[in-house]
């Protein structure tokens, strides 16, 4: 009977432990590589399973510091957010242990001595005149512990349902705030445990002391507020990174379509060039007409398709390529005009040629090459831009480190990070991919990017609205 409650009470640990590490993995990035998953695993089985006594400062100091080092060596993101986050669920789980090892299990395993029912009990060692009893009830610490298992799966349930969208982001700053919000409550939690006076027979009666019920209550529900403040915050963020892409993609069309017009107006006015060449004497006429065969608006103008600002976006990129001597390989099958916001389509090839060529520029001059695939079909929008990767693979690869704060392209491949700009201004430059990422969301489509082979491939597709 008794290595059955232990076997119960073991497995009953693990389960919650790995229902927490569900839980985690909704607010923060928990790294891929095994070892760490196994050993962020050992944290929350610990976290769960340790017994939290009134009175007993080790237990909760100990598992406090031991779970918090173990969250910021096995998951990613800022020193702020992993901090943040393993100090919100200790703080959670802590306050229930005590609440379930002081007060839960007293109210269901009452220890009687001579007809008196003593609560919230606890031995003063092999001399101590409650040893006896203490012995008889033992086994209900064990079977109490159990209950730890629906805590943490409501735990996970409520994470799961309210947790912002996994690709949120949120600066230090309001990890530091939400740290500073995150102090109060699990200070409770360890003051209460910590600090709460017992008394020399190594009891406390649980009548006279309902504060500590409430306190650790107010702590165990503090995880609802912070989790609502995370998804809030985490939302208006999105809401203000939308916004500012919206503008982003509105200048550059702007900016594409006026330089558009300057080229039309001034083919329009070839005539009164012929005129004012006719005009010039022979010597000038030369200079003159260099000087108008080097501007971009005679340039040749492509169709590459049946939709306009695709024409307009890619006669002005090629004009560009020719000039830094980049080829461009076009295979284009878009026979009629896209439904999708103008400065939306402008931004999504214009930012990936502009990373393309980025990219190119880096190379020699014989291997700068973009190849561009886009066509339509059976409900789908598909695009797809490919480049020489000029930081190759492997160990160059793995040098690209994301910056803190952005997220997997999870829609894709499960590893693939956007990549940083390679501009020494990275405070002003760096939201092409995040921009493309964005528009991708909201046409509810899907991205990858690739890396193999030393070439770098964006992949995208939108729903046709």
């Amino acid at each position: 009977m008794v290595f059955l409650i232990n076997i119960l009470q073991f497995t009953s640990s693990l389960l919650s432990g790995w229902l927490v590490m569900r839980s985690m993995s909704y607010l923060i990035t928990v790294s891929h590589k095994r070892l760490k998953r196994i050993l962020l695993l050992f944290g929350c089985f610990l976290l769960c399973g340790m017994r939290i006594f009134i009175g007993d400062p080790f237990n909760i100091l100990m598992v406090t510091f031991v779970f918090a080092v173990i969250v910021l060596l096995t998951c990613e993101g800022s020193f702020w957010q992993k901090i943040t986050i393993g100090m919100m669920f200790s703080c959670t789980v802590l306050s229930f242990s005590a609440l379930r090892d002081n007060y839960i299990h007293d109210l269901l395993f009452p220890t009687r001595r001579n007809g008196i029912t003593v609560f919230f009990f606890r031995s003063g060692g092999s001399n101590s005149i409650f040893s006896e009893p203490f012995i008889l009830s033992a086994h209900g610490y064990q079977i109490s512990g159990i209950l730890i298992l629906p805590f943490a799966l409501l735990l996970y349930l409520g994470t799961r349902k309210f947790a912002p969208d996994k690709d949120y982001s949120l600066s230090d700053s309001m990890w530091r705030l939400l740290l500073f919000l995150m102090t109060p409550p699990l200070g409770i939690v360890i003051l209460v445990v910590a600090l709460f006076p017992v008394s020399d027979y190594g009891f406390i009666d649980y009548r006279n002391h309902w504060e500590c019920v409430i306190l650790l209550l107010i702590a165990l529900f503090s995880f609802i507020s912070l989790l609502w403040c995370i998804t809030v915050l985490s939302r208006q963020r999105k809401l203000e990174q939308q916004s500012m892409f919206a503008e982003m993609n509105r200048r550059y069309y702007e900016a594409m379509e006026q330089q558009h017009f300057e080229v039309r107006r001034l083919k329009h006015d070839l005539a009164n060039h012929m005129q004012v060449l006719s005009a010039l004497p022979e010597d000038k006429r030369a200079a003159y007409v260099k000087e108008l065969s080097g501007n971009a608006a005679f340039a040749q103008s492509f169709v590459y398709c049946g939709d306009a600002t695709v024409n307009a976006v890619l006669t002005v990129k090629k004009s560009v390529m020719e000039r830094c001597h980049i080829r461009l390989k076009t295979e284009i099958d878009i026979p009629e005009t896209l439904p999708y916001d103008k400065t939306d389509l402008c931004a999504l090839y214009a930012n990936a040629l502009d990373n393309a060529m980025e990219a190119c520029l880096k190379l020699e001059e014989g291997k700068r090459e973009i190849s561009l695939k886009s066509k339509i079909g059976k409900g789908l929008f598909c695009l797809e831009i490919s480049n020489p990767d000029p930081n190759g693979t492997g160990e160059q690869r793995a040098a690209l480190a994301k910056k803190p704060g952005d997220s997997p392209v999870r829609e894709g491949t499960e590893q693939d990070v956007l990549p940083p700009t390679s501009k020494q201004d990275q405070g002003n430059h760096g939201f092409g991919l995040q921009s493309i990422r964005e528009i991708v969301k909201r046409y509810h489509g899907q991205m990858e990017i690739k890396r193999e082979n030393g070439g770098f491939d964006l992949f995208l597709y939108l729903l046709l609205v």
